[in-house]
């Protein structure tokens, strides 16, 4: 057992040697990792060079030590031994830039938070409460004392999900100092969590993480105070449901996921027709948004992917929301905003498979909004 052990390990060894050697021959200098669990030999080409060469091995977790090399037929070789250097993933550095602090193992710090441009107190953990208005604009300024910022490494992710479009801004002040942005205008009602992780450009990537979190609250909901007097007209219901439009204006909208019957839903038929929600006010309100709350059953929003929202117009009907490109993915709930229009009507539609991705023939929501 124990030489047949002693052979695998020879082998991966010569494996490795073999692999190493063709991968970094035509490296000159950088940074490796390396997961090894027995002595190596690694070769990169270096070409011919009179100049000094710097050579330092860890242990993750462990320190820095100069590494024994030579020199040979225009080839560097090192020897990591795990043993030695206390484990078995190894950095290797040779020649680190000039101003790269390889010993340096603190991550970036926070300079301070602003939320529209007004300082907000400086902790990692930050919670800004519940509000009518969250800010459209939350800055994070960062540094790092020792090396410079990796923004490659920048990552903010809102409620689990990465952001990569335009709501995030980043604004270098020097190679050690940034300012992060995160647009949040149009955030949906309810908890909101926010995570920002940025390193340095040390080799082990010391990493900064911040951690953010709101609670948009709703304001005064023309639908519900008006509870009693509102008249809703919709284009059809599902065949299994009993035909009622009482759920989308009780004031139920934070369903749990166990079910979404027509007690607490309504639906609409499930085909490749237009579908849609009229809500009549007792009297002309100045509405600049709609919000819709959609069926959650079996952990899945069914959140339509496009909606409009529309108001009468000459015996027709304008559209005064048109949704981005892209449409919506699953979420509890959507509100649209626009241009303040007065009006005692307006209605939710759904054109033609305009519903959730698992079913967009359907039109599926738990409560409607106008503000």
């Amino acid at each position: 057992m124990e030489t047949r052990r002693f052979l695998g390990r020879l082998w991966f060894a010569l494996w490795l040697l073999g692999a190493m050697c063709t991968a970094l021959n035509q490296a000159h200098a950088g940074t490796y990792v390396l997961t090894i669990n027995v002595p190596i030999e690694v070769c990169l080409s270096i070409g011919a060079s009179s100049d000094e060469i710097h050579v330092f091995m860890k242990a993750r977790g462990g320190k820095w030590q100069q590494a024994d090399y030579e020199l040979r037929d225009g080839r560097i070789r090192v020897w990591p031994d795990p043993k030695k250097l206390g484990g078995n993933e190894i950095l290797l550095i040779i020649n680190p830039p000039a101003d790269l602090d390889i010993f340096d193992e603190r991550p970036p710090i926070l300079l301070g938070i602003k939320a529209d441009g007004k300082p907000l107190p400086s902790v990692s953990d930050l919670s800004l409460g519940q509000t009518l208005t969250p800010p459209r604009v939350v800055t994070w300024g960062v540094a790092d004392r020792e090396n410079a910022l990796d923004l490659g490494s920048l990552r903010v992710v809102l409620d689990g999900e990465l952001i990569k479009d335009e709501r995030i801004s980043v604004t270098p002040v020097s190679a050690r100092q940034v300012a992060v942005c995160l647009d949040l205008q149009n955030l949906q009602y309810g908890e909101h969590e926010i995570e920002v992780t940025i390193a340095d450009a040390f080799p082990q990537s010391n990493e900064l993480h911040l951690r953010a979190s709101v609670d948009k609250v709703a304001g005064t909901n023309y639908v519900r105070t008006a509870s009693g007097e509102v008249e809703v007209t919709v284009d059809s219901h599902y065949e299994t449901y009993y035909p009622s439009v009482a759920p989308l204006t009780d004031g139920f909208s934070q369903l749990t996921g166990e079910g979404a019957g027509n007690d607490v839903t309504w639906a609409s038929a499930e085909n490749d027709q237009p579908h849609w929600i009229e809500i009549k006010l007792p009297e002309p309100k100045p509405i600049k948004e709609v919000t819709v709350y959609w069926a959650y059953s079996g952990s899945t929003f069914y959140t339509s992917q496009n909606i409009h929202i529309q108001v009468p117009d000459d015996g027709g009907w304008r559209t005064v929301y048109t949704p981005p490109g892209g449409g919506f993915g699953p979420q509890r709930n959507t509100s649209f905003f626009f241009g303040e229009v007065t009006t005692d009507r307006f209605r939710v539609y759904q054109p033609p498979n305009g519903g959730p991705a698992p079913r967009p023939g359907l039109m599926w929501a738990a409560e409607v909004e106008a503000r």
